[in-house]
This record gives C-alpha cells, structure tokens and sequence, in this order.
C-alpha cells in the first residue's frame, strides 16, 4: 500500500453485532457521493472529532439500528487504501443491549449466518474479518460478542 503522506486517515469504528452465529448487515445506500454503493456493510461508520473508535462505533450503532449495543473487545484494526481514501477500520465484537431486539425495519439491516457473509460482497478491507467469522462459526465455536461478567478476556 503506498500511503500519501499528507494524507489524512479517516478512523472508522465499526460494530460486528452477533446473535447466534447472525451478524447484522445492510446495503451501503447509493446516496449522491457515497462511496461503494450497493456493496454491503456492518453497522459502524466514521469517528468525529476527539471521538474514540470505541465511541464512534456505540453512536454509530444505535443511530443506524436504533437500538442500543454491548460493545466487546477489539477484534482487529484494519488499514487500507481505498480510491476515495484512506481508513483505519477498529471492529469490535459486540451485541444488542436487550437479547431479543431486532433493528428498526427501515434501517435495511438483518440477521445473516456468519458462514454465508464471504458470499456477499463487502468492501475489501472486510475480506479478512469476513473470512475469520465464517471460520469460526463453520467449525461450531462459539466466540464471545461483549465482555465477559467475570472480567476474563479471550
């Protein structure tokens, strides 16, 4: 990746909500501007000002599925360089505050098996992350989505 110097990197928390082996997921709307419309996403989006990746991916979250999340640990960070841009991508394992909530119906998002995501098409930045949920769920383990009430990490 060859990285400008000048330029600026765009933080960007983004939030793997898990239920039952399901993330939610949506399709980028194709908005005037917008960068990879049509292509799919998690729920997250862009840190503002002083704001952390952690922050920005609880906002994100509740504005986009109007519910609000458990944030769990830092999965990965991902850098890359899109043509619009370059992004720092923080995802964090996480999971609706109620067990039983669904995200509002106009939001787009829905439940989709982890081991179906590699077929739908993400930006690229998401390969990685993509490939490991798939991984994980394909040989029936069961990873942690928030933090665990006795403090142990995983």
């Amino acid at each position: 990746m060859t990285v400008i110097p000048s330029q600026r990197t765009v933080q960007v928390g983004v939030g793997l909500v898990g239920r039952s082996g399901r993330y939610l997921i949506r399709r980028r709307p194709a908005l005037p501007g917008s960068p990879m419309p049509g292509y799919w996403e998690f729920p997250g989006g862009k840190c503002e000002r002083g704001e952390s990746p952690e922050a920005a991916t609880v906002r994100e979250c509740r504005e986009e599925l109007g519910i609000p999340i458990v944030l769990g640990d830092l999965r990965r960070t991902t850098v890359h360089l899109y043509p619009h841009g370059l992004v720092e991508l923080h995802y964090f394992d996480a999971e609706t505050e109620d067990p039983a909530a669904e995200p509002d119906q106009e939001s787009g998002f829905l439940w989709v098996p982890a081991v179906d995501l590699p077929s739908y098409q993400f930006p690229d930045a998401n390969e990685p992350v993509l490939q490991e949920l798939a991984s994980e769920w394909a040989l029936g383990s069961n990873p942690i989505h928030a933090p665990s009430t006795s403090g142990e990490g995983r």
